[in-house]
């Protein structure tokens, strides 16, 4: 897909949309909460940590600092959160969403994020912040993270604010278009992956081509700068799959395979005023099914990449985060 979209910031919901928690945390009572952690601010600000002296817990600690609302949290499902990361030993905060002015998306439960996220977010409810007290073998274990000043022996601390969550089996609220402005037919129930039927001799367009709606979503207008949550697959003009969403990462020798889940596509401009492919979605409802056309483009290594089609469930939006300072 990084390839095919290649003008396109493929960045690392649907059924479950934001949800608020409620104002209830550790924070106002003058003592730290569980693992010995102190946090403030309430669901949705950054949070300061804190913690007691003295050596971490030595397992998994969580805390559901405030409860939200919305549905669980399940494994396999692409999970969008605002967090914060601090490192035990000396209290550097290592990286946070919050200073972005937006929330990022991980694949959880299935080994896609260190073990301490996947085992203590599963089964929390959207809309809660929570607190992780994460130990060496649940985090970046032996290797640690020196870019980030992490060690093979440190505990690190996140607040987590679950934002959204949202899997390939999450059916669109949508109405399907009677008779879309394409020579593709598309076919397919709106939960699942779609199927085309390509007219021979068809090809890649000079431009990019105007979205075609195919099921005309409810949500509001996608806006422009913005994160897009969704499902994709790419064909390219002789019917042939390219790539899906609902495709699942293959295999390597440390990790087992990653079932498929939505993704994070850019809808322009980007953080520092570039153009992408996808720019034309703004304005269409979330909630939609789009077909949107590709021309061949050139690769970082100046190669050629054929022109494709892609077909697009638009999930949910969020602000792209802003260009490092």
């Amino acid at each position: 897909m990084r390839k095919l979209l290649s003008l396109v910031v493929v960045v690392a919901l649907g059924a479950s949309l934001a949800a608020c928690g409620s104002n209830n945390s550790n924070a106002g009572s003058g003592g730290f909460g569980k693992a010995g952690v102190k946090v403030t601010e309430s669901f949705g600000k950054k949070p300061t940590v804190t913690h007691r002296d003295g050596a971490p817990d030595p397992s998994l600690v969580t805390e559901v600092l405030s409860q939200g609302n919305g549905p669980e949290v399940k494994k396999g499902e692409l999970l969008t959160a605002n967090y914060l990361g601090q490192i035990w030993r000396d209290g550097k905060v290592f990286d946070n969403s919050y200073d972005r002015q937006a929330p990022s998306s991980f694949p959880i439960g299935v080994g896609g994020v260190i073990a301490g996220w996947d085992e203590g977010l599963v089964g929390k409810k959207i809309g809660s912040r929570v607190m992780l007290s994460i130990p060496a073998d649940k985090g970046y274990k032996e290797t640690g993270n020196a870019d980030a000043g992490i060690t093979k022996d440190d505990t690190l601390i996140f607040v987590v604010d679950l934002v959204g969550a949202a899997a390939n089996d999450t059916k669109l609220d949508a109405d399907p278009v009677a008779a879309p402005a394409t020579p593709f037919k598309v076919t397919g129930e709106l939960n699942a992956e779609p199927k085309v039927t390509v007219p021979a001799g068809s090809k890649a367009p000079a431009k990019p081509g105007k979205p075609v709606v195919i099921a005309t979503g409810k949500g509001e207008p996608i806006k422009k700068s913005t994160n897009l949550v969704a499902r994709y697959v790419v064909f390219d003009y002789a019917g042939k799959k390219q790539a899906s969403t609902w495709d699942g990462q293959a295999a390597t020798a440390t990790a087992a395979a990653i079932p498929g889940a939505p993704a994070e596509l850019q809808v322009g401009p980007g953080p520092n005023g570039e153009a992408g492919a996808l720019d034309a979605l703004a304005g269409i409802p979330l909630g939609s099914r789009v077909l949107v056309e590709l021309p061949a483009s050139k690769d970082e290594a100046g190669k050629t990449v054929p022109g494709a089609f892609a077909i697009i469930d638009a999930l949910v939006s969020y602000p792209s985060p802003k260009a490092a300072q």
